[in-house]
């Protein structure tokens, strides 16, 4: 009895059944967090589009006709552009350029038109799922788009 006791211990320590258990318990928690990683990269990398897209729309809408004086017509076509975020915070201006200085938009430029730009930046804070070594809990994204107006 004892004999086939010591044979079934020793087959026990042979047998390799348990390893690969083993070896997903100790890789598991790595894939999670590197999987965790990649969703946090792709969440502000995909709000930093939507944030550039829609400073576009708004610069793009205050550039067209004589919309360059509407700075709350930017600002709102801006928003209406990235309605899925609701913590976006838009500011807008338009000013005008005589050569590369600024100038007063009711002044002349010594008989060369003055351009007249349209400014528009859009900023969002995103918040990561976890908190990262080295990386703040939240990440500002700020974009901007300058439109020379018709």
């Amino acid at each position: 009895m004892t004999g086939s006791i010591l044979r079934r211990l020793k087959l026990i320590g042979r047998s390799e059944m348990g390893g690969a258990m083993v070896e997903l318990a100790v890789v598991l928690p790595v894939l999670v967090l590197m999987a965790i990683g990649v969703m946090d990269y792709g969440r502000v990398f995909f709000r930093s589009i939507m944030v550039a897209n829609a400073a576009r729309a708004g610069a793009d809408w205050g550039a067209y006709a004589s919309n360059y004086t509407n700075q709350a017509g930017m600002q709102a076509f801006t928003k209406l552009d990235a309605q899925e975020i609701s913590t976006l915070k838009v500011s807008s201006q338009s000013f005008c350029l005589c050569g590369d200085a600024t100038a007063s938009c009711s002044s002349s430029c010594g008989g060369v038109p003055l351009r007249v730009l349209v400014e528009v930046t859009a900023t969002d804070t995103v918040a990561l799922l976890m908190n990262y070594p080295g990386l703040p809990d939240k990440i500002v994204i700020s974009q901007s788009a300058r439109y020379r107006a018709q």
